[in-house]
């Protein structure tokens, strides 16, 4: 049994000297086991306004400046350096204690744009997408893979937005890569057809692209909740770099990542995209990503997907 990090749901530790650390948010613990309880601690030290785990360390648990943001963005809460020179990174992953001041967040307006790769097979998803999310982005723009005939049948169906096509070739970073070009807004949030942004997420685009601007960050990575035939799958939080400035390039054929240094990106911990697939697909989908690219296969990420999830632990 592997428990799981009570900050981003992560169940990988590492051992850094006297600690555990969480090998997705940073979070650091004496004992895993109290990693439950310590939730709580976190959240209360934000509510006061100040977290000066310098002059006031906690017991049980650390947060550098990169982890103290990313536990800030998972319970709602921005947060400000207490210092930081001009020029520097405001949120350093240093393994410093953190020092910041903090408020709750609230809703703010954005300019994102939605990016969408499709296939035909997909049209009454793009216009389910593109008819709950009209208001809620700046613009949404579908890159099909198919032809000019499709697009133009997609496109009258939804003519508040923009379809193009291109075929994907096997190459899913160089799709994202056209999607990217296309955009025209300073961030992109992408998504496939079997994917949403959930309320919260929706929520939070605003002040969580506001604050990337503000420490330097240009590629966000958000969680993924995976339901497997209606059932939240154990594979949580299948972090999933989507919500980038327009300028960011993805590399890898398959299981595609940004380029971007490590300093410029962060967790988004605020919400997630949920990602609808049936038990069959899944399987399906292990066999042509190996064929794809040898390795990318992945067999233990489609065991996470057809085991259950649990809030507590991977059994």
């Amino acid at each position: 049994m592997r428990l799981r990090c009570s900050i981003c749901g992560n169940w990988d530790w590492l051992v850094r000297e006297d600690w555990f650390e969480c090998s997705h948010c940073r979070l650091l613990v004496r004992d895993v086991s109290e990693v439950g309880a310590v939730a709580g601690e976190i959240v209360a030290r934000f509510e006061s306004g100040l977290v000066d785990l310098q002059r006031d360390p906690a017991e049980r648990w650390m947060l550098d400046p990169a982890g103290l943001r990313n536990a800030a963005w998972r319970f709602g809460f921005e947060v400000e350096p207490v210092a930081v020179a001009r020029g520097d990174v405001r949120f350093p992953p240093d393994y410093r204690p953190a020092q910041a001041h903090s408020a709750p967040a609230t809703t703010v307006p954005h300019a994102i744009g939605l990016g969408i790769m499709a296939r035909p097979a997909d049209a009454n998803d793009i216009v389910e997408i593109a008819a709950h999310y009209r208001t809620a982005f700046a613009r949404i723009f579908v890159l099909l893979d198919g032809t000019a005939d499709e697009a133009g049948e997609i496109a009258a169906r939804v003519p508040w937005i923009e379809v193009a096509h291109h075929l994907l070739a096997g190459d899913f970073s160089a799709q994202r890569n056209r999607l990217q070009d296309t955009m025209q807004t300073r961030w992109v949030l992408q998504i496939d057809t079997d994917e949403r942004p959930d309320t919260a997420l929706l929520d939070a685009l605003g002040w969580l692209v506001a604050a990337a601007d503000r420490d330097g960050l240009r590629s966000l990575g958000l969680p993924r909740r995976n339901l497997v035939d209606g059932v939240q799958s154990a594979s949580y939080p299948d972090i999933q770099y989507r919500l980038n400035r327009s300028d960011i390039r993805y590399a890898g054929r398959v299981h595609e990542r940004p380029v971007v240094p490590f300093a410029e990106s962060s967790l988004a911990l605020a919400g997630a995209l949920e990602h609808r697939l049936d038990g069959e697909r899944v399987r399906e989908r292990t066999r042509i990503y190996e064929a794809m690219s040898t390795g990318a296969g992945r067999p233990e990420d489609e065991a996470l997907l057809l085991a259950p999830f649990d809030p507590i632990a991977v059994r």
